[in-house]
């Protein structure tokens, strides 16, 4: 079923506006349930497991929903179903079988093998995810919800990487405290080759789904793109943020970017 023609404010404000609340609601909520023991989380980890279904079957239902209303509701289910994976990270259940700190003299390929072994399990539940995604949608046009979560990742493990290779800060504080051996994988100093290329494909990203946000805007398919290009506009917004000095640095505790 098509939607009416969007206007304006459908659009250029209000998918902002939805992104923005979902990614500061989620991360609050994610970093507030692992702050003191990662019990909390892992409690509602389980408890929202109905919730979890219901999205996957969000995705199923509006997999040939071209509407509006379609690519909200599969963004939604989409933004929902990686915040539980972010939970089940912080939370400690799904992490890696490593769970020390970095071995001081790792470095190099090993050092980064010791800290893909702190998110092993984490990787392997996405690409589990993933397939039962592609197979839940059956060829479906509306893939929105599968984006979602693929950026998602993409994004986060940019992000990761960039601060693995070295960044000027990174608020370990603000890890719960039964993970901040991860920590010890970061060393503070300029940013790192890999910085630049990244930073610069997640802006990029950002202005050209902007762009065709813009071209489509009357039509049903630039809310989609819109709902994207607000997405990636936060990743990038928070790639920048790892390149700040250390005494201007803004905490931001990012569980689902």
């Amino acid at each position: 079923m098509l939607s009416p023609l969007p206007a304006w404010p459908d659009v250029l404000l209000y998918p902002l506006l939805a992104a923005m609340l979902l990614w500061v609601g989620l991360t609050v909520i994610v970093g507030s349930l692992n702050r003191r023991s990662p019990w909390p989380g892992r409690v509602a980890l389980v408890a929202v497991l109905p919730l979890l279904a219901m999205a996957h079957h969000e995705l199923w239902v509006v997999a040939y929903d071209a509407s509006i209303g379609g690519a909200y509701r599969a963004f939604v289910a989409g933004t929902f179903i990686w915040a539980w994976h972010e939970l089940a990270f912080y939370s400690g259940v799904l992490t890696g079988p490593w769970r020390k700190p970095c071995p001081p003299a790792a470095r190099g390929v090993k050092r980064f093998g010791y800290a893909l072994g702190t998110h092993l399990y984490h990787e392997l539940a996405v690409l589990a995810e993933v397939v039962l995604m592609v197979w839940l949608l059956g060829g479906g046009t509306n893939t929105l919800g599968l984006l979602v979560f693929a950026l998602s990742w993409a994004m986060q493990h940019s992000a990761k990487l960039n601060v693995l290779l070295g960044v000027p800060r990174l608020n370990v504080e603000l890890f719960p405290q039964h993970l901040r051996y991860l920590g010890s994988y970061w060393t503070p100093r300029v940013p790192s080759g890999f910085f630049i290329p990244s930073v610069s494909i997640a802006t990029m990203l950002a202005i050209m789904l902007w762009l065709a946000t813009w071209a489509h805007r009357l039509d049903p398919s630039g809310v989609r793109l819109a709902l994207l290009a607000s997405l990636v506009t936060l990743g990038a917004i928070e790639h920048w943020m790892l390149a700040l000095p250390a005494r201007r640095t803004v905490a931001v505790a990012s569980s689902i970017d």
